[in-house]
């Protein structure tokens, strides 16, 4: 389970610090790469080889993380069973097309 907020590549912006990402091939066929924190192994962000212009950001490495405000719902279909699914959002079973 990760929240994420997906923005343009060109106004990401790391404050700090470097990220060293991890790579591995998504649902769709397409690398993902996962970068954290190289200081101290905190996830922070998600280049998807599929959406080049976009970056998935954790909520929790935000300066403000309460700003955040969820809008759907994704991956439901592995989501385990004691994990809470916030209600009232669009649920998708994987990513949406």
């Amino acid at each position: 389970m990760a929240p994420v907020i997906v923005v343009p590549k060109s106004a990401f912006r790391l404050v700090r610090g470097d990220l060293k990402y991890h790579s591995v091939i998504g649902d769709s066929g397409n690398e993902v790469g996962r970068g954290f924190c190289t200081s101290c192994g905190a996830p922070i962000a998600t280049r998807l080889a599929a959406m080049p212009d976009l970056m998935a950001i954790k909520a929790a490495s935000l300066d403000k993380p309460e700003l955040f405000k969820p809008t759907m719902n994704i991956y439901l279909s592995s989501a385990q069973p004691w994990a809470p699914v916030a209600k009232g959002l669009q649920n998708f079973d994987k990513m949406p097309g």
